[in-house]
C-alpha cells in the first residue's frame, strides 16, 4: 500500500506565513480578552450604567494627536487640589491666563495701555480683541468660541504692568474647551482623514465621556 504523502500545513510553509498567522491568532485573541472584559465590566455595574470601549481607530487618532502636541488640559484640572466642589456634586477651578505684551494684537495693546491704573491696584477691562491670535483648527469639532473677554489689568511698578485672564473651567465645561495646540489638525499638515476622524474622536468624546 503506498504510503501517502504528508501535507505540510500552511501555517508552516514559510517563515512570513507562520507569523501572518500567529499575528492574526494574537489579534483574534486580545479581540476575545477585551471583549471578555468589557462583558465582565458591564455585568458589575448597575443596570442603569454602560461601559463603551473606544474604536481601535479612535484610540490611534487620540494617540497620534498626543504626538502632536494637541492636549486637553481638563482632566489635569479635574485632578487639581485646588478645584472646588459645587453642591451638586460638581467641581469647578478658576485658572489665571497670563498675557505678555508679545502675545497681544496691536489694537489690544492699544485699548489696555490707555486704561489708567493706580500704583499697587487692578482693573478689569473688557477687551473684543483678547482673541486676534487664537488659532483654529480645521476640525470643527475641535473649536470653541470663548465666552469671556475680560482681562485684569495690574500696576506692578513705575510704567510696569501685568494682565491676566481669569477663566473657569468646570465638570461641565465642554470637551473643546480647553484643548492646546488645537490649529495643528489642519489638512495643509495632515491628511484629510486624519481631520475627519479628530471630528469623529470629539464626538465620540461628547456622548462618552473623555476616557
Amino acid at each position: 500500500m503506498p504510503r501517502k504523502k504528508s501535507v505540510r500545513p500552511k501555517l508552516f510553509k514559510s517563515s512570513s506565513a507562520t507569523k501572518s498567522t500567529m499575528k492574526r491568532l494574537g489579534d483574534t485573541l486580545v479581540q476575545k480578552t477585551l471583549d471578555a472584559g468589557m462583558d465582565a465590566a458591564r455585568g458589575a455595574l448597575p443596570n442603569d450604567t454602560s461601559v463603551v470601549r473606544k474604536p481601535k481607530y479612535l484610540q490611534v487618532t487620540e494617540k497620534r494627536m498626543n504626538k502632536l502636541g494637541i492636549i486637553d488640559l481638563k482632566p489635569y484640572f479635574m485632578r487639581s487640589s485646588k478645584k472646588k466642589r459645587t453642591k451638586s456634586g460638581g467641581w469647578y477651578l478658576t485658572v489665571p491666563i497670563s498675557i505678555k505684551k508679545k502675545d497681544m494684537s496691536r489694537r489690544m495693546y492699544d485699548q489696555l495701555r490707555l486704561e489708567s491704573v493706580s500704583p499697587s491696584t487692578q482693573k478689569t477691562v473688557i477687551s473684543d480683541y483678547l482673541y486676534d491670535r487664537r488659532r483654529v483648527s480645521e476640525s470643527s469639532a475641535l473649536n470653541y468660541k470663548p465666552k469671556s473677554n475680560n482681562v485684569t489689568k495690574t500696576r506692578t511698578g513705575k510704567n510696569r504692568h501685568s494682565y491676566i485672564a481669569y477663566r473657569t473651567v468646570t465638570d461641565k465645561s465642554p470637551a473643546s474647551s480647553w484643548v492646546i495646540n488645537r490649529d495643528k489638525v489642519n489638512k495643509g499638515d495632515q491628511s484629510k482623514t486624519f481631520v475627519k476622524n479628530v471630528d469623529r474622536l470629539m464626538k465620540w468624546k461628547m456622548k462618552n465621556g473623555w476616557s
